[in-house]
């Protein structure tokens, strides 16, 4: 497929490009930015959402040992832990990503 890819990107035809051929030259590439861009920015929100997991997991963590035992300042610190993904998962929605849940 790569080489199918690079036979299509590559129009060249004559020594002096044509007016057309530099058109499609120009457009392939702008086509490889935009598609590095887009990778990075899928690279950037699966980096966000590993983040937000370890942090969760972390915090969930840290809020068992608080609570050692206790069922109502479980209770009560769960509801802060339920408070922060609320909070992580709404970022990561509005991060600029179309994969919208």
């Amino acid at each position: 497929m790569s080489n199918e890819l690079e036979r299509w990107a590559d129009a060249r035809h004559s020594l002096i490009p044509s007016k057309e051929e530099r058109q499609h030259s120009r457009a392939v590439a702008g086509l490889i930015r935009e598609t590095k861009f887009h990778g990075l920015k899928v690279d950037a929100e699966a980096a966000l959402t590993g983040r937000i997991m370890e942090r969760a997991v972390d915090l969930d963590n840290h809020r068992r040992q608080l609570a050692n035992g206790d069922p109502v300042l479980d209770a009560v610190l769960a509801r802060i832990e339920v408070g922060f993904v609320d909070k992580a998962q709404g970022i990561q929605r509005n991060f600029g990503s179309p994969f919208h849940s």
